[in-house]
């Protein structure tokens, strides 16, 4: 048992310190991910080896200790046990406009359509963002499609296709690669119908995977980020950003932009894999800024993805109130933020990830 528990030991301890590096590579990042799955382990490690290890067993546990204690303080900003940043709605008090928002990753390959058609028109949302949608889906999705006065469609063979449908008109809603071809987003600008507006950025960037750089994805990421720390109104970015809430990239997307995230406080809302239950972390994502108010977050069945598609109750009410907000980004994170956009732009590459539904 001895060998075992060592070797579990290190390899902890290596996917522990890996994500400290400041290096935009698959290899490096995947580490930020299984942070809960290396919290458990640890946490058995420091349980198990005093019990059945005689000699060693000190430094088995200090070195669990010590990964438990660096994942968990990555962890617990997104539990009861944080200040939340995101102000509850309080029937009463507040007034604004209600807004329910859908986002999901379909899977490209899933062909469980009437499933998740009959699931989305009983939620009902007023603004709803699919992902992963080919000429298939399209189809299939029809009459949901048709419900919504304002659409816009970008279906692709790539895995990177997008639909955005709303209740709310457009001001303007523009379809863009940001930094990679075939990646789109949509921006622009969406009208309440009480007369408020606010800016909504729907993003997909590519996954990071062990053999390629992430510079695309965190550049993207950062460009965002860049760009909504200078719009000046109410401003909601959501999609599966395929990174986990608690990355620096992620981080350093909060500090800059200055959006808030309504998991911080409440829960971790963990949305892929869906199929897996032991091997799951939050991948979709919605931030806001603060004048908007949460009255209730959701993550929905799956129905054949392998993400769990995630609903927001919001109430974009005309003053901010916010119960506390991200740290203010330095210099630094925007110099690097710049950078990695930099780096983003010189690239020539396919898309991760445009044959894994083939």
């Amino acid at each position: 048992m001895l060998t075992a528990f060592t070797i579990l030991a290190v390899l902890l301890a290596i996917a522990t310190l890996l994500p400290f590096l400041p290096v935009a590579h698959g290899i490096v990042r995947v580490g930020d991910f299984p942070r809960q799955q290396f919290l458990a382990l640890a946490i058995v490690l420091v349980i198990l080896a005093p019990l059945t290890v005689d000699g060693g067993a000190v430094v088995l546990v200090l070195v669990g200790l010590a990964v438990a204690a660096i994942q968990a303080w990555h962890i617990v900003e997104f539990t009861p046990l944080w200040k939340r940043e995101t102000a509850d709605f309080k029937e009463g008090r507040d007034k604004g406009q209600a807004i329910r928002l859908i986002a999901a990753n379909v899977k490209m390959s899933n062909d469980r359509y009437a499933e998740f058609e009959a699931q989305i028109a009983a939620r009902d949302p007023d603004i709803l963002l699919l992902m992963e949608v080919d000429d298939k889906w399209v189809d299939a999705l029809g009459s949901l499609i048709e419900r919504y006065p304002h659409t816009v469609l970008r279906p692709q063979e790539n895995s990177y296709g997008m639909i955005l449908c709303s209740s709310f008109e457009f001001a303007d809603m523009s379809v863009e690669c940001l930094l990679t071809d075939g990646v789109p987003s949509m921006i622009g600008t969406i009208k309440c119908p009480d007369g408020q507006s606010f800016r909504f950025y729907a993003i997909h960037p590519e996954p990071p995977v062990p053999h390629r750089e992430t510079v695309g994805r965190d550049g993207e990421t950062a460009l965002v980020s860049l760009s909504v720390s200078k719009e000046e109104g109410p401003v909601i970015v959501t999609g599966d950003l395929n990174d986990v809430a608690w990355s620096s990239t992620t981080r350093r997307f909060r500090k800059i932009s200055r959006l808030l995230d309504p998991r911080v406080g409440r829960r971790i809302f963990s949305t892929f894999d869906a199929r897996f239950p032991l091997i799951r972390w939050p991948l979709d994502h919605l931030f806001h800024s603060p004048e908007f108010r949460l009255k209730h977050m959701e993550r929905l069945a799956p129905c054949g993805s392998d993400h769990f598609p995630v609903m927001f109750d919001l109430v974009l009410c005309p003053t901010e109130k916010a119960e506390s907000m991200p740290e203010q980004a330095d210099a630094d994170d925007v110099a690097r933020a710049r950078e990695l956009k930099q780096e983003a732009e010189k690239r020539d590459e396919k898309p991760i990830g445009t044959d894994w539904e083939n």
